[in-house]
């Protein structure tokens, strides 16, 4: 049971891996992931990356990952440079955030963090995705440089032989 399990785990893992897979396609998935990765929806970051990589025909798996951008190490600054950025741009002045006044500070904080996505996110996910279309461009190169491995023969496998059965004929024996 728990080898059907893993067979079926280990064909969709391919199978993920394998959709849109080109360098291309990879790259703007990332982008895609990581753009939803610095957007003010906290907790729903992977979903909306799953939904936008379907809608945008990209590959799900790589939005995926990308959208992992908002992770508790990073989220932080993030909100931080797209508040203070669309606060600068918005009063040409940079936000004073304290943080004893922050929750009083939220509606305000909030429009500032919606607006500050998509320059942050803009900037964020593209130097992801051109690192992820970088780095697929460098294995699909690598696979094709790869030898193609020699299919198996059936008659070269050696099959175990029951204890009833002679030996087999070698190089080393007269038969």
């Amino acid at each position: 049971m728990f080898q059907r399990l893993w067979q079926k785990l280990l064909r969709l893992w391919a199978l993920a891996k394998s959709e849109r897979a080109a360098p291309r396609d990879i790259g703007w998935a990332v982008f895609i992931g990581a753009f939803v990765g610095c957007t003010p929806a906290v907790g729903v970051h992977g979903v909306l990356a799953l939904g936008c990589a379907t809608l945008f025909r990209k590959n799900r798996l790589f939005a995926y990952l990308g959208s992992r951008i908002s992770n508790m190490v990073f989220l932080p600054f993030i909100a931080l440079a797209e508040v203070q950025i669309a606060h600068r741009i918005r009063t040409g002045a940079w936000a004073t955030i304290e943080r004893q006044n922050v929750l009083d500070d939220a509606p305000r904080l909030l429009l500032d963090w919606c607006l500050g996505t998509i320059p942050v996110g803009i900037a964020i996910g593209g130097a992801l995705g051109v690192f992820a279309w970088g780095w697929a461009a460098r294995r699909e190169a690598r696979e094709k440089r790869r030898p193609a491995l020699p299919e198996p023969q059936t008659d070269a496998l050696i099959t175990p032989r029951t204890p009833a059965e002679p030996p087999q004929p070698s190089s080393e024996s007269p038969a």
